[in-house]
């Protein structure tokens, strides 16, 4: 087989590739440093092994020598002068194996009439640690926030190995990862399992299963939580949730990692233990840019910027912030940042330029795998991982439909009470699911996850456990009832309808809500008016003109012409139907069509309803898209 010539895009893995500088090597790297059979690889049934074949300068694998060692996801495979990194699927040359450098250049940023960023620029190299510092308000979060392209700088920019960060974000965002203040992975899960999703979210499309599997062990090791690794993530220590979220970030073995006050909330101990791994992340070859606020172990940064009302203060090694700003504690200068403008004494940072345009050309952002099914598949093993959840979501139907039949058995009623109760069901599972991850959908949606996959997924998903609450409490009050009667096809439809333009509902209010609370609070505004004017009491052809027009647009008032056609359908008009279902009698004869001894098959009011649903559902899922658009950069 002829050798590959250095300077490929990748090397393709199979069994025995040799790796050296003779002919007849399957990867020829010319260069006397390496040997002629330098490196082998070979396959195995959990993925792939490197083995050094007596190299006589040897092989290194993440900057230490090796005789033989697995081959990880994001590995760093050196050998002589060349150095590949492992994307899953193939060894491509990295060109640039230690952490990236960052340059920022005027970084502007207005809120209304406020200037929250003034200006600012500052050049940090390959593998340092980065500590921004200042007084609540001075504008820490929304600088990291710019240098991440979360939220980009009204005015600047940003060079990330000297490519502009705003116009290559879809190529850069596999560079770096992102860790804000709240928890990014799912609470309900197992620490095993919310990274084994981040992993899926995060790989490459091709990555093979095994692969994947070892990286997530990996770095649950790294981080010291293999004692944890089974444990939800929500039951644990708020320094352990804090790792998990930046083993999240490991995963896809970022060369830049941005940390927005990751030791907020955490005691002295668990401060200390947090700030010493990302300093041994940097020293292995990862750049760190961490706001914080703990200044006692600053020390542990190599450099210090300190944010002042929105201006670059001082930047350079925590000794030269002591010495310029004349104190002897570094917690000391938060008292002269906080005094008159005199106080402060005054920094100039160096004037940096943009970089010359690169010349080589950039690898195209990974395919990932599509993210639908994997956060489907997230969303139920979130549902199960509760069982007392799930218990509950399933005992409220059930409990509900045994009390209404208990109550009454007029069908009209039971009717009624089944429509509710889902519409409870649908806003009650949904209003909170949006405002209560919007961290996570933030950062996902950073490294490329859509607004339509996040918001389908938790549309089937809700919708999936709504429409079985929903049949369920049906069919036990069909039980109990010993038959509510009627037409099972229409009053099923109009269930299953409601159920998601329910969900619609809910997943709007939560898009549109500032915090758990609120949307909690907001539900039941929404559901009230769903009684009043549902067309059940006071019924539609007992309304005011103004009340009834209003009736037409809700989903109670839909869904109630559903049941009042199913109940009529098929049936032969008669005077005791009045007594029988007056609701659905005033109704389905507001405008007097009714004929004694007719039978009914008018289904327009019931396919006009049907109708109505789907176009709530559509609406309020098009209102969440929005208002998630509107909230995703904060």
């Amino acid at each position: 087989m002829s050798a590959d010539v250095i300077g490929i895009e990748a090397v393709a893995l199979r069994d025995g590739l040799v790796f050296g500088r003779s002919a007849d090597a399957d990867v020829l790297l010319p260069d006397p440093s390496v040997s002629r059979r330098h490196l082998a690889l070979r396959a195995h049934p959990e993925g792939w092994l490197l083995e050094d074949l007596g190299s006589k300068s040897g092989s290194y694998l993440n900057g230490r020598l090796f005789q033989r060692e697995p081959l990880t996801y994001g590995d760093i495979v050196g050998v002589g002068p060349f150095a590949f990194r492992f994307d899953g699927c193939h060894l491509r040359q990295a060109l640039d194996a230690a952490g990236a450098s960052v340059l920022a250049i005027g970084l502007t940023k207005d809120a209304g009439p406020a200037r929250i960023l003034d200006g600012i620029s500052l050049s940090i190299e390959p593998g340092q640690f980065i500590g921004v510092i200042g007084p609540s308000g001075a504008g820490k979060s929304t600088l990291l926030d710019a240098l991440c392209a979360l939220r980009p700088a009204d005015e600047g920019a940003v060079f990330i190995d000297g490519r502009d960060l705003y116009e290559n974000t879809d190529v850069l965002r596999d560079e770096f990862g992102y860790v804000p203040q709240d928890d990014i992975v799912p609470l309900d899960l197992s620490v095993e399992q919310a990274l084994g999703y981040s992993a899926r979210l995060r790989l490459p499309k091709a990555t093979p299963d095994a692969v994947r599997r070892r990286l997530v062990a990996q770095t649950i090791n790294a981080l010291g939580l293999a004692e944890r690794a089974r444990t939800r993530v929500g039951r644990l220590s708020g320094g352990q949730r804090k790792r998990v979220s930046v083993a999240a970030e490991l995963l896809s073995r970022p060369r830049l990692l941005f940390l927005d006050e990751p030791t907020s909330g955490l005691d002295p101990a668990a401060e200390f233990a947090l700030m010493e791994l990302l300093r041994r992340l940097a020293a292995n070859g990862c750049t760190i840019v961490c706001t914080t606020h703990v200044m006692e172990n600053a020390y542990l940064v190599d450099r210090l910027a300190i944010l002042r009302a929105g201006r670059l203060a001082f930047f350079g090694p925590p000794e030269e912030a002591r010495e310029h700003f004349g104190v002897e504690r570094l917690t000391q200068i938060y008292e002269r940042l906080r005094g008159g403008d005199s106080d402060a004494p005054a920094w100039s940072p160096s004037v940096l330029a943009a970089p010359s345009a690169r010349v080589d050309r950039p690898l195209p952002p990974s395919r990932r795998p599509a993210a639908l099914p994997i956060l489907l598949r997230r969303e139920w093993a979130t549902l199960c991982a509760d069982w007392k959840n799930l218990l509950l979501v399933l005992g409220q139907p059930i409990l509900i439909a045994v009390l209404v039949t208990w109550v009454s058995r007029d069908a009209s009623l039971i009717l009624f009470f089944a429509y509710i109760a889902t519409l409870w069901f649908g806003c009650g599972n949904a209003a909170q699911e949006v405002v209560k991850e919007l961290p996570m959908f933030r950062r996902e949606r950073l490294i490329g996850l859509g607004r339509h996959a996040y918001l389908l997924a938790k549309t089937l998903s809700i919708s999936r456990i709504t429409v079985l609450q929903s049949l369920l409490a049906y069919g036990v009050m069909q039980l109990c009832a010993q038959g509510i009667g009627g037409s099972a096809g229409w009053q099923i439809a109009g269930l299953v309808a409601t159920s998601f333009a329910a969900v619609g509902i809910g997943l709007a209010i939560s898009a549109l809500a500032r915090s758990v609370l609120q949307a909690v609070m907001l539900v039941p505004l929404v559901l009230i008016p769903q009684i009043l004017f549902s067309g059940f009491t006071p019924p539609a052809g007992e309304m005011q003109a103004g009340p009834y027009a209003v009736s037409r647009v809700m989903p109670s008032a839909a869904v109630q012409s559903v049941m009042d056609v199913s109940l009529f359908w098929g049936r032969t008009i008669a005077g005791a139907m009045r007594v029988d279902y007056p609701s659905a009698f005033s109704n389905l004869n507001r405008d007097h069509s009714l004929r004694n001894g007719q039978t009914f098959v008018n289904s327009a009011p019931a396919s006009q309803g049907l109708a109505t649903l789907v176009a709530w559902s559509l609406a309020t899922y098009g209102i969440a898209w929005a208002a998630l658009r509107k909230r995703e950069r904060g």
